[in-house]
């Protein structure tokens, strides 16, 4: 589990991510100020998948764990779900990597699956 620090404040966003397989994705970060959210995309090889709506979650990759080796976590120590240009440069919420052995011990402890 990797935590992201090179997240600005800055609307628009691309992030390379290095995964544990020495493969890289890429993840797009953009904020829309009209609807006070953060959102994303994420491209890994072939697939690509937009439009994704930043929320507090233990994997919001979880629908694409059949499909990725790696799910992402976004945290908030104060369970307010990020609405500020400014929520990851000050703390409030952070966005984590994880690698495959962290999705599945997710799935186990979260989802009991």
């Amino acid at each position: 589990m990797d935590v992201i620090t090179s997240i600005t404040s800055n609307p628009r966003q691309k992030i390379i991510l290095k995964l544990d397989n020495n493969e890289t994705a890429l993840f797009k970060l953009y904020y829309y100020a009209t609807q006070q959210s953060w959102y994303f995309d994420i491209e890994y090889k072939d697939y690509i998948n937009r439009g994704n709506k930043v929320v507090l979650s233990m994997n919001t990759l979880r629908h694409l764990r059949n499909k990725i080796p790696f799910g992402i976590a976004f945290v908030s120590a104060s369970n307010a779900e990020p609405f500020q240009l400014t929520d990851f440069t000050n703390g409030n919420v952070l966005m984590l990597l994880l690698n495959q052995e962290d999705v599945q011990e997710i799935e186990e402890s979260v989802y009991n699956v």
